[in-house]
């Protein structure tokens, strides 16, 4: 009988053959097993869009350091968009702990030169600082019956003790201003003021780093002065003047930028919070059939980045659409 195999195969040695075989194999099983988890493709073609609105979805792991928001994401939201190409209206899926300010309204600008219609922001869980800031960037923001934004309140990284830390910019500025008036009185009332001008003397404490600390705060402020007046306020509020529509970003813009509104930076924002306050949220129930579906893609988002992780290196972001996907570490 003729011998019908692969001569190449023939001539390489038994051990190389069969790892190649278990390693095609096992190539072929991690496929099938990430298509199954994701099911992206399938979820987003048939229960997620129509022909008038289109998704995109960016979800990151928000326990690890490299889950934020970065100009490394930059592309990939661009890769997704030039996939999509023009379209009437647009969903942003997003869950992430925030990262760069300037990075999330370049974003928010990309995704608008891509969107001729509704640009919404659709929130599975949270969506916290500058990804706070992205939603605050559309003219709607749907969020499930217990999911959250945060406050936006800028961050600085600081060392104390060799511990690292993240203090809130508005912080650093009210405790040189107490530390002013506390010099102020206590010069006045001529009482010992040393160890007041030590504390005012720490790196923390200099005027440049204060001036810092301020741009930081007035570029989040600016962020919702800028762009919710004319469109997300003005969906929420037809009937306001668009100088009236300003002066309520400005109270928004004030909320969420105050340490003493809600005292801590991960502070939770609800759907109904947000809706006092004056955004624009679609709030949809727990077993509402379209919700049901968005979290159904944000949790098998979860577990495949999971499953895809690795003890060297965790994947730290997902990026889909409804033809593919893009996984960053």
């Amino acid at each position: 009988m003729a011998n019908t195999m692969d001569p190449k195969i023939q001539k390489e040695p038994i051990l190389q053959q069969v790892l190649k075989e278990i390693g095609d194999a096992n190539q072929n099983a991690d496929k099938v097993r990430n298509e199954s988890i994701l099911r992206n493709t399938t979820l987003i073609h048939q229960e997620l869009e129509n022909e008038d609105r289109k998704l995109i979805a960016y979800i990151a792991r928000v326990s690890l350091p490299n889950s934020a928001l970065s100009a490394d994401d930059i592309a990939p939201f661009g890769s997704m968009l030039a996939t999509l190409g023009k379209v009437k209206n647009l969903d942003l899926m997003i869950h992430s702990p925030g990262g760069n300010g300037v990075v999330a309204e370049k974003l928010v600008d990309m995704c608008r030169q891509h969107c001729s219609g509704i640009f919404r922001v659709i929130v599975p869980n949270m969506a916290k600082s500058a990804a706070t800031l992205m939603a605050l960037g559309a003219d709607q923001i749907v969020m499930g019956y217990c999911f959250e934004l945060g406050p936006i309140d800028p961050q600085k990284i600081i060392n104390v003790g060799g511990v690292v830390q993240q203090i809130s910019a508005q912080s650093f500025i009210e405790a040189r201003n107490s530390l002013l008036r506390e010099i102020q009185d206590g010069t006045k009332q001529g009482i010992d003021i040393t160890g007041y001008l030590q504390q005012l003397a720490s790196s923390s404490m200099d005027p440049a780093f204060i001036f810092e600390c301020k741009k930081d705060v007035d570029f989040a402020k600016d962020f919702v002065e800028k762009h919710s007046p004319d469109r997300m306020l003005k969906h929420k509020y037809p009937k306001l003047s668009l100088k009236d529509r300003k002066d309520k970003a400005s109270v928004i813009a004030d909320d969420l930028t105050s340490t003493d509104q809600r005292f801590i930076h991960g502070r939770m924002i609800g759907p109904k919070e947000c809706d006092s306050i004056g955004l624009n949220v679609l709030e949809l129930e727990k077993n509402d059939p379209y919700w049901e579906k968005i979290f159904e893609l944000y949790v098998r988002a979860e577990v495949f980045m999971m499953i895809n992780s690795k003890p060297e290196s965790a994947v730290g972001k997902l990026f889909m659409d409804g033809h593919t996907h893009l996984i960053a570490f």
